[in-house]
């Protein structure tokens, strides 16, 4: 990708190399029991786990008990399409969820063979209104996916659900960004990864209106510009990545990436992270950045609270890898003027900057692709002086016993 190091082969970005006995990567197996994958301990996606489980009760119950639902799905209905709602009876609060949010967020769902799999699954009347039997959505599901297995209902099932959640909590981010900024956005083309809701135009068309793209866009490696930063798209571009580059100070929502660098860590895909040195006077000054014009910009400290969080995350996630996993993971802090935000997939990148009062995942996006384009030289080139400039964890798991050694390598008095 770009954002190597003098160390390592020179084929490859040094930030993503293995060890020279490590396997190649396409020798990787694909076929990981998703059950067995998303089973950490820790930190780590405890609400897509809830909310896949509540998902899993939702497909058996929904078209024949509805009624049993009612005080079983906490996590859908903290959903802010299903919160805005206000005060409403359980009964009302089940029916919302069943009729309108799971319907709603399924059409804007983008259209893989996953996608569509999940839809079957969770489509549990016909278009006369009759109940669909579990059996009978396996085997329409199974119809969109390549060698789908026999057993279904252990090993497909659970991993499309797990999938199904983490993009639902993407959609829900969206939603919620849509909601903190309500004006109407300008005229564009809309991204081919977000759909819109039915009954709800304006939040639709907040979170997924993009710019057009111009012929000199396209010259200068720009594909789009986008309001946000696009969880599904990225989510998207991760599931068939043969390398993955974060740049951020630190990685707000992480939570909603975290199965798909497990799945993509699983498979053999290169994950490189960098964040900024918790403890520095830089992280300092993000943290009042963050704060705007507020009086409080002085007393609430987020950088350093956010990275500190990613690393006990990144730590629980590689705690579930083999040894080939680990190596594939590599962690740097940096000590720098934070300049963009990244992140990467392979040759494609979703980069903003870090303004005043506003997380740069809430920032404008620009989708750049290909590192000799003109933009795409400018994003590469800055993941790989930072990569230079940060100092990398030995061993993630350690990582708190580590942090001060990395901050004596900066410099840094403690």
């Amino acid at each position: 990708m770009g954002i190597g190091g003098t160390d390592d082969y020179v084929s490859r970005p040094a930030s993503s190399r293995p060890p020279s006995d490590a396997p190649d990567r396409r020798s990787v197996t694909s076929d990981v029991d998703p059950t067995q994958i998303r089973r950490y301990a820790g930190a780590v996606s405890v609400r897509s786990c809830d909310l896949a489980d509540e998902l899993k009760q939702v497909i058996r119950l929904a078209g024949r008990d509805p009624e049993a639902l009612e005080g079983e799905l906490p996590t859908l209905s903290a959903l802010h399409r299903v919160t805005s709602a206000g005060e409403i009876d359980e009964s009302a609060r089940v029916h919302l969820i069943l009729q309108r949010l799971i319907p709603e967020y399924l059409d804007r769902l983008p259209g893989g063979r996953d996608c569509r799999a999940i839809r079957e699954l969770m489509t549990w009347e016909d278009e006369d209104g009759e109940s669909q039997s579990l059996t009978t959505r396996y085997h329409k599901a199974a119809v969109h996916l390549v060698n789908a297995a026999s057993d279904f209902g252990r090993r497909q099932e659970p991993r499309l659900l797990a999938e199904c959640a983490r993009r639902f909590i993407a959609l829900d981010y969206e939603d919620r960004l849509a909601a903190a900024a309500p004006q109407a956005p300008a005229a564009g083309a809309v991204s081919a990864s977000q759909g819109p809701v039915a009954g709800d135009g304006q939040v639709a068309a907040a979170a997924a209106a993009v710019s057009p793209l111009t012929d000199a866009d396209a010259a200068s490696g720009i594909v789009r510009v986008h309001r946000s930063l696009d969880y599904n798209l990225l989510l998207d571009y991760m599931a068939e990545a043969e390398e993955i580059v974060i740049l951020n100070t630190w990685i707000p929502e992480l939570n909603i990436l975290d199965d798909a660098l497990v799945e993509a860590l699983s498979r053999g895909t290169y994950v490189s992270i960098l964040m900024l040195y918790p403890d520095s006077q830089i992280a300092q000054l993000r943290s009042q950045a963050l704060q705007g014009s507020t009086q409080a910009r002085v007393r609430e400290d987020r950088v350093r609270p956010g990275v500190r969080h990613c690393l006990e995350v990144l730590a629980a996630i590689a705690r579930t890898l083999d040894d080939d996993g680990r190596r594939h993971l590599r962690v740097r802090l940096y000590d720098s003027l934070p300049s963009i935000s990244v992140y990467g997939v392979d040759d494609r990148a979703l980069f903003s900057v870090f303004l005043h009062g506003q997380l740069a995942v809430t920032s404008p996006q620009i989708e750049v692709q290909g590192q000799d384009s003109v933009m795409g030289r400018l994003v590469f080139r800055e993941l790989e002086t930072l990569w230079e400039i940060g100092q990398e964890f030995k061993d993630l798991e350690q990582w708190q016993t580590e942090l001060d050694d990395i901050g004596r390598r900066f410099g840094i008095a403690f």
